[in-house]
Parts: C-alpha cells; sequence; structure tokens
C-alpha cells in the first residue's frame, strides 16, 4: 500500500534525505523530466516540489494521449497483462493481472475489449443480457452497469460520445433481414434506456463487424470506416442518423484504410498498401486530412511516414508472397496532438509515434506537417504464438490518475 497522503508523506522522516532547497527554476526543470505516474509522489515531498509540479503542468501541459496495450496469452485466457505508453518519457508502465484476496489471479471476461470514447477508451463486456463499462482502461472497476441491448451481436463497435450515450453499432448475426446485421443502438445513460436508430448504411453490408472497420469518436459523433474499401459515415446519437456516406479510399495502391481524430472535427485517413510490381513494390504508410462536416480530403497531398519506420512495422514484408502481402495492415488511435500507428496483427514489432507540426506559414494555410518517431513495444509482447493484444488509448491529463489508480490496485 502506498500512502498518498500529502501531509504525511511531506513529514516523514527520510524526506531529509531529499534535497527541497533547489531553486524554484531548478526544481521545475526536473520536474519536467520525470516520468507523467511520478508527478504524484513528487508533489508530495515538500510544497516547494507541489508547487513545481503545479507550475510545470501549468506551463508544459501533457496532452499527448497513452497508449495502451491489453495482453492476453490466447483468446480464451482468464488473466491479462496491461501495457502503458507514457509519451512523455517514451516508457512502458507495465501492471500484471490482478490477484484476489486468495492469491489467485482474477478471471477476467475475454470478451472484455475497448470501448471508444472521446476522452478515454475503458473496457466494456457485452452479453445477451447485460453491458458493463469499466471506470478506467485497466478495468479495476466497474463504472455503469446496464441492461443488453436488444439485438444480440459477436463482434459490434461501441462507443460512447458526449458521456451521455452508448453507441452499439453492427455485429448482429446474420439474418435474412440486413437491419439485424447492421442494427444500431444507443443507450441514454440519464434514461437507462436503449433505443432503435438507422441501421448502418448499405454500403457497409457484410462489413458490419468491428474487426473489418476503423473508428473515430469526437465530442458529437461517431465515424467509420470500412478498411478495405475505405467506404466512410458518421452517425449522429443525437437524431440517430447516418450521413453523409462517400468513399474516400480511392487510391488505388492503398489496400487498407483506418481513421482517428485530428482536431475538433477533422480527421487523419491513413492508407498503407504496396506500391509498384511484385517482386519489387514497396509498402507504403500514407495520411490525409479530412473534414468531418463533409467527409472530404483537406489536402491531396499525402503526409508520409518514413521508409525505415514502414520497414520496422512490416519487417518482413519482402519475403511475403502477394496473397499474404493483402492481409498487412496498419491501425490508428491518437488525438489532435498526435498518436500512433501500429499493425494490429504483430504489435511485437512497435509503434510509430506520430505528433503534429504547424509552422507560422502553416498556420495561414492550414497545412499541418507530422512528426515521426519509433517506440519499441515491452519485451512480453507478441511472444506467444496465440496472444491476442488489445489496443486502446488514454487522452489527455486524465493519463496521470488513471495510471496511478490501475498500478495502486494491482
Amino acid at each position: 500500500m502506498v500512502d498518498t497522503d500529502t501531509s504525511t508523506v511531506m513529514n516523514h522522516p527520510n524526506n531529509s534525505m531529499i534535497c527541497t532547497d533547489l531553486p524554484a527554476d531548478m526544481l521545475e526543470a526536473v520536474v519536467t523530466k520525470l516520468p507523467t505516474v511520478d508527478l504524484l509522489s513528487a508533489s508530495c515531498v515538500s510544497h516547494g516540489w507541489l508547487h513545481a509540479v503545479r507550475s510545470s503542468l501549468h506551463t508544459q501541459p501533457r496532452l499527448f494521449p497513452w497508449l495502451i496495450l491489453r495482453c492476453l496469452p490466447h483468446p480464451v485466457a482468464t488473466t491479462h497483462w496491461i501495457h502503458a505508453l507514457d509519451p512523455h518519457s517514451r516508457t512502458w508502465l507495465s501492471v500484471p493481472p490482478h490477484y484476489n484476496s486468495t492469491g489467485k489471479a482474477k478471471e477476467p471476461s475475454p470478451t472484455l475489449n475497448f470501448l471508444h470514447g472521446s476522452t478515454r477508451d475503458r473496457l466494456y463486456a457485452l452479453t445477451l443480457s447485460q453491458l458493463l463499462i469499466s471506470e478506467d482502461p485497466f478495468g479495476c472497476s466497474c463504472q455503469m452497469e446496464a441492461k443488453g441491448p436488444n439485438v444480440w451481436r459477436q463482434d459490434p463497435v461501441v462507443a460512447e460520445v458526449q458521456g451521455q450515450w452508448v453507441v452499439v453499432v453492427g455485429g448482429g448475426f446474420l439474418t435474412d433481414e440486413r437491419e439485424e446485421e447492421g442494427a444500431v443502438e444507443v443507450h441514454d445513460k440519464q434514461t437507462g434506456m436503449w433505443e432503435l436508430a438507422e441501421p448502418m448504411p448499405a454500403e457497409f453490408d457484410r462489413s458490419t463487424y468491428a474487426t473489418w472497420l476503423s473508428v473515430a469518436v469526437s465530442e458529437k459523433r461517431l465515424f467509420v470506416i470500412e478498411k478495405k474499401t475505405g467506404w466512410v459515415s458518421r452517425f449522429d446519437p443525437e437524431s440517430k442518423k447516418w450521413g453523409p456516406t462517400c468513399q474516400l479510399g480511392t487510391v488505388p495502391s492503398v489496400s487498407k484504410w483506418a481513421i482517428v481524430m485530428a482536431g475538433k472535427e477533422r480527421l487523419l485517413l491513413v492508407g498503407a498498401g504496396a506500391e509498384g510490381e511484385m517482386p519489387t513494390s514497396e509498402m507504403k504508410v500514407r495520411a490525409w486530412e479530412v473534414d468531418g462536416d463533409s467527409l472530404q480530403v483537406i489536402n491531396n497531398k499525402a503526409m508520409e511516414m518514413p521508409a525505415e519506420m514502414v520497414d520496422r512495422l512490416f519487417p518482413n514484408f519482402d519475403s511475403l508472397d502477394e496473397a499474404r502481402r493483402q492481409v498487412c495492415s496498419v491501425e490508428v488511435c491518437g488525438t489532435e496532438h498526435g498518436g500512433y500507428m501500429f499493425d494490429p496483427a504483430s504489435m511485437k514489432n512497435g509503434v510509430v509515434m506520430y505528433q503534429f507540426q504547424q509552422s507560422m506559414e502553416d498556420q495561414e494555410t492550414g497545412r499541418v506537417e507530422m512528426r515521426w518517431e519509433w517506440v519499441p513495444s515491452p519485451e512480453s509482447v507478441g511472444r506467444g504464438l496465440k496472444e491476442s493484444v488489445a489496443v486502446g488509448e488514454l487522452k489527455s491529463g486524465a493519463a496521470r490518475h488513471t495510471v496511478q489508480r490501475g498500478i495502486l490496485a494491482v
């Protein structure tokens, strides 16, 4: 148990060994180098350290999203590890399986998945009779328990919009009626009621499962793109309607598409695919800005991931035959500050961190540039032959408190 009471820690006798009389500017410079998860402990050293932490977060707020990996050794595993990447220090924090009072590992449901949210991703479990949503990405406690939706689903998209609505999209069992497969239901957290909404657009026929879709959530709407065809649409939980629906993925060399939020109502469209003829074709990963209202590309000039990082994401691409090359894909998660791109089938390879940059000249034209950086995955990720890795993210300043709570709960 870690004592986080400020008065107790500040008066601890061992604090005499800690340098607390540094000049304020020097102390703040030290604090800026600390990993985010250590800021809570640092603020308890003394009043001077507390002031330095507050001043540091005010002048240099840590807004970049965290990357969260939930790893199960095999698809039906009953224990899991959580790995959280602190983007400030570029270090991974590993949270081992939670244990109960008997010393045995708790048995979380293997059906737990990440719920997409505009402020943070959390874990959810969905059954025919019940929907459970955790308080944080670690699943330490349950934040919401509700009756399950009316349509039974096996691989739906589940998202939280505006903190008021939980939207369940697609994944319905195949029936003669298409509405069942692409059914959309909205749960109003204020009334506790489910309401059937307009079904997914016809362009998503037979592609309504979460495995085939990439999802982004803004403060007001849910965006969905079909990974293979590039058809994209948005859903408004208030009106419970879709639209517009258009095909953004029209670049012939791109075989897989993904989307992520890149601003208040801006999207980042990411495409991956082989360019050139076999056997000398090369894997390319490119990105375009998209207007969230019109769902049109803002600038046709793509931002391209450096070749050396593409090679790290797909290290054996040259040795693959054409059929296996078509399976290679890229997924992305992030915010208006930046995020992460990765191969969801090979998380052990690592991830590419990207950051948005704008010069004064770019701000006048609206043009955004991207800075790229390679981040290796934790050594334990992807070592099992049948390991399953689910990916989520933690956005904005909530990261420090949530990660700290997750570690103390172990």
